[in-house]
Order: C-alpha cells, then structure tokens, then sequence
C-alpha cells in the first residue's frame, strides 16, 4: 500500500491525466500529485532519454540500475531489469550491476566504466578523475552530460518512489513498452 495515497486520475488536469493514463505506471501516477507544470515538462525531459538520446541503451541501463540497487528501490530495479535484458544485458551483467565489484569479462570495457562512474557519482555525489577519463575513452560529450543526467534523474525518482510508497506495477517494462513511449 502507498504511503501517499495516488491522485484521483478524474481530478487531474487533461494534459496531466493523459500523461499518466498512457504511460500507465504507478510511480508516474503518483509523481502526478506534482504542481501539473512541472509534472508536464518533467515527463517529457525523462521520455527523451529513451526515446532520442545518443547514449547506448545498455549504458543506461546499468546507471539506472545501479541507481536504483543503491538505493534500495525495487520498483527501479524490477521494472528496468526487463528493459536491460532487452538491451542486451545478461544475467550475469545484471548480476555484476547488483555487486559492488564486477567479476572479470562479464561487462565490456564500456560497461564497466559506466558501472563504475555510476557507482562513483551516486555515492560520492562526484566521480574521480580516473573514472571520469575511463569513461570519457567511450563516451563523448554529450553522451556523457546524458549518462549524468540519467543517474541524477533515477537518484530522484528511486527516492521519491521510497517515500511515497508507489507500488510495483503488475507488469514490467520492456522495449514494448519503450516503443510505447514513442507514441
């Protein structure tokens, strides 16, 4: 059960109710309780991580993994652990992304820069400088200022689906439900 109740989906404004009945996903209806000006341009700022940004989708993937794993929200991490098998992850990836070291040739190169940026980022609020030039060998500029986003973004929401108590959806997200999102 919630900690905050959802909204009444009837009460929202249309371009909010709209939102939020066709992404169809608990933490989306919650986050809806947001002053709708915020909520509507919110929405569509993190949309375009997966729908047009240039950094690989098994890249974010792991951030926002890892985003979630160390906060401890599970709706995060059951949600986009489907999502990253689509991308090309595999169990022993997923596996690695959970641990706070990564086994020997289970990551590429760059996944496991991205890993440990992430981890970096997330915990120290700041990744070292031989994290940072680790991964700037696979990422240019503006893949990069993404991955950063994308990590900030899902620190976020991990905390606000914690404290508002947003419950795990019945269904998983998948790269169905990506191309949904490009509707």
């Amino acid at each position: 059960m919630s900690r905050i109740p959802y909204p009444v989906i009837e009460q929202l404004p249309d371009t909010v109710r709209k939102t939020v009945e066709h992404a169809n996903l608990n933490a989306l209806r919650m986050f809806a309780h947001a002053t709708p000006e915020a909520f509507e341009h919110f929405y569509p700022f993190m949309r375009a991580f997966f729908t047009v940004s240039k950094l690989p989708a098994d890249l974010r993937q792991i951030a926002v993994l890892r985003a979630g794993h160390i906060a401890g929200c599970y709706y995060v991490t059951r949600q986009h652990s489907a999502l990253a098998r689509d991308v090309g992850l595999t169990e022993a990836a997923l596996a690695a992304i959970e641990q706070d070291v990564s086994p020997p040739g289970v990551l590429t190169p760059a996944q496991h820069a991205t890993l440990v940026f992430a981890d970096e980022v997330i915990r120290n609020a700041n990744a070292s400088d031989t994290a940072l030039a680790e991964l700037r060998r696979h990422l240019d500029d503006n893949q990069l200022m993404d991955l950063m986003m994308v990590i900030g973004i899902y620190m976020m929401l991990s905390r606000l689906i914690l404290t508002s108590g947003a419950e795990v959806d019945a269904h998983s997200m998948g790269t169905s439900y990506l191309d949904h999102l490009h509707n």
